[in-house]
């Protein structure tokens, strides 16, 4: 592991709870990253996201995002001073809710 790469063991354990996060590279999992600590990090998490990427690049990465919830969708709405409709990710139905949704069988 790189020495840039070992700054994400940094983050909260329960972010990267499902992945082997010394596979990840910062440069190649950016997007990843970024979705994972937005969805599921602590201020903590998101203080040492802005050490890893700048301010600039991570807002660039969130409005393309197809997985950011509803309530972070609102809340990088406010940070970043961008309307909840530009995010890609705004409206749409998780796709967890999809897949279990049994009504109709």
């Amino acid at each position: 592991m790189q020495k840039d790469n070992a700054k994400l063991l940094q983050f909260s354990p329960s972010i990267f709870w499902d992945v082997r996060v010394e596979e990840y590279d910062i440069r190649r999992d950016k997007k990843k990253i970024i979705e994972r600590v937005m969805n599921y990090g602590t201020e903590s998490d998101e203080i040492l996201l802005y050490k890893l990427y700048s301010f600039n690049a991570i807002k660039k990465i969130v409005v393309n995002l197809e997985n950011l919830n509803e309530k972070t969708v609102s809340y990088l709405s406010f940070v970043f001073n961008i309307k909840r409709a530009k995010f890609k990710s705004f409206g749409k139905i998780p796709w967890y809710v999809l897949e279990n949704n049994d009504e109709g069988k």
